[in-house]
């Protein structure tokens, strides 16, 4: 009795997420973007990057996250990443008289 072959599906078995969102921790001096998905056969973390400050960070989370929201059908909660500030006030804000730092 031979064992039939491994075939390639004809289709990719692709399961839709029930939810997702980032989150930015801070590992070994850098800052680092995971994605966790809710799907029905459980929950995935993906680390999507890092980099060097804070600030990057949560503005690559807030476009990563909002572009695999806008695929998920399923009704979704606000998200709990910081907002920025509106840019009228960084831009008001008075510059540092110090000059930049290094």
């Amino acid at each position: 009795m031979s064992v039939p072959a491994w075939e390639r599906p004809a289709t990719p078995c692709v399961e839709e997420a029930l939810s997702a969102s980032c989150v930015v921790e801070q590992e070994h001096g850098r800052w680092v973007v995971y994605l966790d998905a809710i799907l029905a056969s459980g929950a995935v973390r993906r680390r999507v990057g890092d980099h060097h400050d804070e600030r990057r960070a949560l503005h690559a989370a807030r476009i990563f996250e909002r572009n695999v929201r806008r695929t998920i059908t399923v009704p979704q909660e606000p998200s709990r990443l910081p907002q920025p500030e509106p840019l009228s006030v960084a831009l008001s804000r008075p510059a540092d008289p110090e000059g930049p730092r290094p």
